[in-house]
C-alpha cells in the first residue's frame, strides 16, 4: 500500500520557475524536501502503529527506502506500508472491518488534513530557502 509523495504546494511552478532562473539545485531541494517528507509521515506511522504491535510485522513493513523516482521533470517517493511485506493488517487498521473501527490516528498520520498542512509548509519552506540562499 505504500504511496506516492508529491510535492505540492500553492505558487509551486512559481518557485520553481525562480529557482531555476537564479540557477538553484531544483533536483536537490525536490529530492531533499520528499525525503523530510517520508520521515515526516513515517514518525507519525511508527508512533500510530505503536498501540498494534505485537509481532512488529506490519510496522516493519514500512518501505524504508530513500531514493527518489523521477519520472521526467515529476519526483516521486514511496511512503506508507509495503503489502508483500507484511503490512496487510495497516489496510485493516486504516480503514476498520465490519467488526472492527478504523483507527483514526493512522489513518490520520498519512492521509489526515493536518498531516497533508505540515507537508505543505514544510515543503514550501524548503524551496524558499533554496531560494534564499542562491539569492543571496
Amino acid at each position: 500500500m505504500a504511496k506516492k509523495a508529491y510535492i505540492e504546494f500553492d505558487g509551486f511552478d512559481e518557485v520553481i520557475a525562480r529557482l531555476y532562473a537564479l540557477e538553484g539545485n531544483v533536483k536537490e531541494v525536490t529530492e531533499d524536501a520528499l525525503k523530510k517528507t517520508k520521515r515526516h509521515v513515517h514518525e507519525r506511522l511508527e508512533t500510530a502503529m505503536q498501540k498494534h504491535n505485537q509481532t512488529f510485522k506490519t510496522i516493519n513493513s514500512l518501505d524504508e527506502e530513500t531514493g527518489v523516482e523521477w519520472l521526467g521533470s515529476v519526483a516521486s517517493i514511496d511512503i506508507g506500508f509495503h503489502i508483500s511485506k507484511g503490512g496487510l493488517p495497516s489496510i485493516f487498521l486504516m480503514y476498520g472491518t465490519p467488526r472492527m473501527k478504523k483507527d483514526s490516528k493512522l489513518y490520520g498520520a498519512i492521509y489526515g488534513k493536518k498531516v497533508r498542512d505540515e507537508i505543505k509548509k514544510m515543503q514550501e519552506d524548503l524551496f524558499y530557502d533554496e531560494i534564499r540562499r542562491v539569492d543571496s
